[in-house]
């Protein structure tokens, strides 16, 4: 009888082991449901994941101005999968070309295009933040992403991670961030309940509230949440320069 009750428990013990090897958090989170985010992007340089992005049409990525590879090297851009070790079936798609907007409009996002030979095989993009509509103070979203999953900044995981997060207001974000600039969203700070958020190797992953993508993780080297907010660029003042180029189904770089 004991000899079962032991048996149980040393299984019980492997089993919660097991999901700490995994990893349940980007920063503080959870593992992403199976089929829940497949316009999440993994943008790889020579088989590694170097920043996150997200699929906006058949042809384009979005990815955070600062996500920095040589063009020179193997780009790929990972499609349709939250893990990145089950990649056998999974998309992969050259990279064509990246360009970022027109000189006074920004350069904290860029676009990837791509040019697939089944895009009717390319999992459903998410749709974007209407340009009029606003993020409000208080509004619970999600990020997500693979980038670490421990404070420390030192363990990441292979399966996407999310994280619900809260959007303060840009007054109170910027008290705690000088000299923010105007096209920031900021979520988390010391005024929230928020224990996590994106870290390292997220930058260019969306800021996702009610079913839009609203935001655009910025790169974050400070993985601890000591209580400084998160901030994303706000998508919604690049929306036109997104649209020309996905109905010219080219990147416009002026």
């Amino acid at each position: 009888m004991m000899r079962g009750l032991y048996k149980i428990l040393l299984l019980f013990l492997l089993a919660c082991q097991d999901q700490n090897v995994l990893g349940s958090k980007i920063i503080n989170g959870k593992i992403a449901k199976g089929n829940s985010m497949k316009y999440m992007v993994s943008v790889q340089e020579d088989g590694e994941h170097i920043c996150g992005g997200f699929l906006v049409s058949k042809h384009f990525v979005v990815t955070h101005g600062g996500c920095k590879f040589d063009e020179k090297g193997r780009i790929f851009v990972v499609l349709g999968t939250h893990d990145l070790r089950k990649l056998g079936s999974k998309i992969k798609e050259h990279f064509i070309s990246t360009c970022k907007p027109p000189p006074g409009i920004g350069t904290d996002i860029m676009l990837i295009e791509i040019n697939s030979r089944k895009p009717e095989k390319l999992p459903k993009e998410i749709q974007l933040q209407d340009p009029e509509t606003d993020v409000k103070e208080n509004e619970k979203c999600q990020v997500a992403g693979w980038g670490p999953v421990e404070n420390d900044g030192s363990d990441y995981d292979d399966q996407l991670n999310v994280v619900d997060v809260t959007v303060i207001s840009p007054e109170a974000c910027k008290v705690q961030i000088p000299g923010l600039r105007a096209n920031a969203i900021c979520t988390g700070g010391k005024q929230t309940t928020d224990k996590g958020g994106f870290c390292k190797r997220d930058a260019g992953g969306p800021l996702v509230c009610k079913g839009k993508a609203v935001g655009i993780a910025t790169v974050n080297e400070d993985c601890s949440f000591t209580g400084l907010p998160n901030v994303y660029i706000d998508i919604s003042k690049y929306r036109c320069w997104i649209n020309r180029c996905i109905q010219a189904r080219k990147c416009l770089k002026g």
